[in-house]
């Protein structure tokens, strides 16, 4: 006959045994249950992350290549007067093109830098519980991101007191992003828009510049 001591042991062997069958059982389906649930929150974390690290490293290039060329808004427009009135405002198109070119050449250089990124969703996220979705530890998504862009000017007017008007020059960034992770593939579209410059015109402006209503090319 087995001993107490013996029969102790074995009970307790076949406890462990079969709590890290229970574990391991859980273990599994929590990993297909996550699995699963990972294709309902790519989307969101991967598009968000994307944009965010495709914003900064648009706002990086447009800092650097202002600071370079060092364009102030008589670089890009010039307002001329006949006897006090304005008689026109015109673009000069060299410093355009100069200013779009450099600027969305240092986007993609910036963007090329940052090829593999990851998202990371919190654990608490899974439960679809409001109070628990930023808690717990975090999954790592990693994704490629690869992207083109590209630049304008636009201008507006803002009155700014009697026979004043404010001219704005903004420079807006569009963005065209791809993302791909393992078992994902997305193509989004924003823009970001910077003001550049803007100077006080006296008199009534023109209806018409540079050949554009409102808008520089």
């Amino acid at each position: 006959m087995l001993s107490k001591k013996l029969r102790r042991k074995r009970t307790v062997k076949w406890r462990v045994l079969r709590l890290t069958a229970v574990f391991l059982v859980i273990a599994v389906f929590m990993t297909i249950y996550i699995e699963h649930k990972l294709s309902d929150f790519c989307l969101p974390y991967i598009q968000s992350e994307a944009q965010k690290i495709t914003t900064n490293a648009v706002c990086d290039a447009v800092e650097q290549q202002l600071a370079s060329l060092g364009f102030g808004y008589d670089d890009l427009v010039k307002v001329k007067y006949n006897n006090g009135a304005v008689s026109s405002i015109e673009t000069n198109s060299v410093n355009v093109d100069l200013l779009k070119s450099r600027i969305v050449k240092a986007a993609e250089a910036e963007c090329e830098k940052i090829h593999h990124s990851c998202a990371q969703i919190p654990l608490g996220a899974f439960t679809n519980l409001t109070l628990l979705s930023n808690s717990g530890p975090e999954l790592k998504v990693t994704f490629s991101l690869t992207g083109s862009f590209s630049a304008e000017l636009q201008s507006g007017f803002e009155t700014a007191g009697i026979n004043q008007t404010v001219h704005h020059i903004k420079l807006v960034v569009t963005s065209k992003i791809v993302t791909a992770s393992v078992d994902y593939k997305d193509t989004m579209t924003f823009k970001t828009d910077f003001e550049i410059a803007q100077t006080v015109i006296v008199g009534a402006i023109p209806t018409t510049y540079g050949g554009c209503y409102g808008v520089i090319r």
